[in-house]
């Protein structure tokens, strides 16, 4: 499995007929109308604070199993999320780049059919550890 994709602990606690969710280790908070609603709230508010930090080149915060809170809650959950793919499927707009490699490795590829712009696609994802 990919290392970007990561179980955030969350609390929930049912007031006034709706979910509040939060985790006091990392900047979210959020409700839902039910269960279903909140656990999808809580997922979506963690990927965007994931994708806002990566995007300000900031470390993006990791799970912490005994983070804890000191308040009551009704529910102790994880969300997963694989901040990887949400940051591929979030801007998937193309942008043209020229790069320059050795003669002898264009002649390599080009003879054996690859698809440079996905190599080095691929490449850029796998160095900034996003696959």
């Amino acid at each position: 499995m990919a290392r970007d994709v990561k179980a955030y602990p969350i609390y929930l606690k049912k007031i006034n007929g709706i979910y509040a969710v939060w985790n006091d280790s990392i900047p979210i908070a959020t409700q839902g109308k039910d269960l279903e609603e909140a656990l999808y709230m809580a997922k979506d508010a963690i990927e965007l604070m994931a994708y806002d930090a990566f995007c300000n080149g900031e470390k993006i915060i990791e799970p912490e199993e005994d983070a804890g809170t000191e308040d009551s809650y009704d529910i102790k959950n994880y969300v997963v999320c694989d901040l990887g793919r949400y940051f591929r499927l979030e801007d998937d707009s193309k942008v043209k780049k020229n790069c320059t490699i050795p003669e002898s490795l264009a002649k390599a590829g080009e003879k054996k059919g690859l698809n440079f712009s996905r190599v080095l696609t691929y490449a850029l994802e796998k160095e900034l550890e996003l696959v």
